[in-house]
């Protein structure tokens, strides 16, 4: 078995709670492999925890239960769960621009689909008192759809909540130009919009499931404040069900190019 790397504790949280792990199993004289033993997992694992991947809340607790750790450990990885709720956005959108695939529910246009005066009236909502460079964050959004282009883009599947196609974001002029620019995305032959009617089953949210070249998936879910960025298998499992059926609810693709067709004309002055 190869050396294990080092790890500096004061680089970041993960490398602080490996290092608090190996060096508690250490004092208790346990292989890797012993200590995987007393809380049923593999010595593989340890070794990936040890190597600065922090276990589930699940895992942590038998971990710091063996280790008599006192509470340290799950208090830190609670910490660290509520900074990942903070900084939710960062891994996903690097991982978006990496995706083979990628499946989204959105009560508002996407992102990757937003026009700039779009981006920008959702931006006011969100801050009306414009702490942000509202200008900044617009061009970073509009940049990200050049993801889409190219040789070999993603392919994209969006089921769009119809409340979207008839809410009025900025102005009317602002959803005519959004819609119309919707209706030209869903042409283009690696994207599918698809209408999820008003009435049928909804979550008040949005969902995005990443599918990396690789086959790794990944899950983001936002609500108003807040979002979280999953990895866990069993978890992105949870929202694929729920993304699912949600598709299984929506138009097909010619007809919800008609509902986007007919919402457009609501927009006139």
């Amino acid at each position: 078995m190869p050396a294990a790397k080092e790890i500096d504790p004061s680089e970041s949280i993960e490398a602080f709670i490996a290092n608090l792990i190996r060096e508690a199993r250490k004092t208790k004289g346990w292989r890797q492999v012993d200590l995987a033993k007393k809380v049923f997992t593999s010595d593989t694992k340890i070794s990936e925890i040890e190597g600065g991947t922090p276990p589930d809340l699940k895992l942590g607790r038998n971990i710091d239960d063996v280790l008599d750790l006192a509470g340290a450990l799950i208090a830190l990885l609670t910490i660290r769960e509520q900074s990942a709720y903070r900084d939710y956005a960062v891994g996903f959108l690097r991982d978006q621009t990496r995706a083979r695939s990628i499946h989204e529910y959105s009560l508002v246009v996407p992102g990757l689909l937003q026009t700039p005066e779009y981006a920008r009236a959702i931006m006011l909502l969100a801050d009306p008192d414009e702490r942000t460079d509202v200008d900044a964050d617009v061009a970073r959004r509009i940049e990200r759809q050049e993801v889409l282009k190219g040789d070999d883009p993603p392919w994209l599947w969006v089921i769009l909540d119809e409340a979207a196609l008839y809410r009025v974001i900025g102005s009317r002029k602002v959803m005519r130009e959004q819609l119309g620019a919707l209706l030209d995305a869903s042409e283009r032959p690696r994207l599918h919009v698809q209408v999820l009617r008003t009435g049928r089953a909804s979550i008040p949210g949005s969902i995005s499931l990443l599918t990396a070249h690789d086959g790794t998936r990944t899950a983001y879910t936002e609500g108003f404040v807040t979002g979280r960025y999953m990895q866990d298998p069993s978890e992105v499992d949870t929202w694929q069900r729920i993304y699912d059926r949600l598709h299984a609810e929506a138009e097909g693709i010619e007809a919800s190019r008609e509902i986007i067709r007919t919402a457009l004309g609501t927009h006139d002055d």
